[in-house]
């Protein structure tokens, strides 16, 4: 038995949000169908994509969001068989344009840029968006140039996780017998990312204060902050409390630092970016990132080993912990991250086939 054996769950939309939230449930053993058009999920075009297959190019972000999961084209389905698919789900999963409208009496989850109603309701949203509407953008970058854009689908996954947890509240209060109708909930994704940035808008609504761009790892008022490149790679360094700083600059071979007045808050060396930065850069790549990182740790010096992307597969906590699982798409496997969170009495599902457009359409025609 799975945690979540038993549950059924009904992509109707295909979207990231959708794709992602769904994945969770498959991890978890629900049994997960997207119900795609003739064409196939939105996400089978997105890239990146893996080399050529039978069938040409392949989705790596499909592969990676849809482990796991039952394909059924719509258009192959009667209006009794998709009523029926429909009467059997937990829960329907759709955006704001699903494929098919699902019944008004279903328990559903949308997924939304902006909300269902409010003043931006109708608008069309990207992950750059969300990224600018919650406030990230205007600290990352160089203070004379335009702000670092993250690439990526980051505010989507962050909408489906979200929805993730509405969802099972819903699915286990019915399994509990503690609701008995159907529910109707949504997310939005634009509050979903507002949790990276809630104790910089209370900060600010509560001094006033408006923050400027300061410039790349630095990023008021822990300083320093960032990452950083030694003789080998990169090194995470987080330094706040005077004796972290006092650690640092021993670590570092920087103790004419560790002494000045300035420099004992963090604050203090923020003011003084220009004069410190310097030094400890030049230090830095005189070290391999390795050997400070545990250096670090026996000095009790928040420092982080940031891999390369050739490097992150074979970080040793990542390996213990399956951190990535393999998504078989038949002509070749990929390396994904596997699922956020465990379960230990009822683990989750790491990695799996990714189906094809269609291929359990004749389970859901023939029973």
């Amino acid at each position: 038995m799975t945690a979540l054996s038993g549950i059924t769950v009904v992509d109707v939309s295909g979207s990231i949000g959708t794709s992602y939230c769904a994945k969770l449930f498959a991890d978890y053993g629900a049994t997960v169908i997207n119900l795609e058009p003739g064409t196939g999920f939105k996400t089978r075009t997105e890239p990146p994509f893996t080399p050529d297959g039978p069938d040409g190019e392949t989705s790596a972000l499909h592969a990676y969001l849809n482990t796991n999961k039952h394909s059924v084209v719509i258009d192959k389905l009667t209006h009794t068989q998709l009523g029926t698919l429909f009467d059997q789900a937990d829960l329907i999963l759709d955006d704001t344009n699903p494929i098919i409208e699902p019944p008004a009496d279903s328990s559903r989850m949308t997924i939304s840029w902006y909300g269902e109603t409010g003043p931006m309701a109708n608008f069309v949203g990207t992950d750059a968006q969300m990224y600018a509407m919650n406030g990230m953008l205007r600290m990352i970058g160089k203070p004379d140039a335009a702000p670092y854009i993250p690439t990526g689908y980051q505010a989507q996954i962050v909408g489906g996780a979200t929805a993730f947890i509405g969802a099972m509240g819903q699915v286990l209060s019915r399994e509990l017998g503690n609701i008995g109708k159907a529910q109707q909930l949504e997310t939005s994704i634009l509050e979903s990312v507002m949790c990276f940035t809630d104790v910089g808008v209370i900060s600010a609504h509560n001094t006033g204060i408006e923050s400027s761009r300061m410039g790349v790892n630095r990023f008021p008022p822990t300083y320093p902050l960032g990452v950083f490149p030694c003789n080998d790679g990169w090194l995470g360094v987080t330094v706040l409390t005077p004796s972290q700083w006092h650690a640092f600059c021993e670590l570092l071979d920087l103790q004419d630092l560790a002494e000045v007045p300035l420099f004992q808050s963090s604050v203090g060396r923020l003011e003084a970016r220009d004069i410190i930065e310097p030094r400890f850069t030049e230090q830095l790549l005189k070290h391999s990132a390795e050997d400070l990182f545990y250096r670090g740790q026996n000095a009790r010096i928040p420092l982080a080993r940031v891999p390369t992307m050739e490097e992150l597969f074979l970080v040793d906590q990542f390996v213990k912990r399956d951190a990535f699982c393999n998504a078989d798409l038949g002509h070749t496997k990929l390396t994904v991250p596997s699922t956020p969170f465990r379960l230990y009495a009822t683990p989750p599902t790491f990695g799996g086939p990714v189906a094809t457009l269609g291929e359990h359409t004749e389970t859901y025609t023939h029973g």
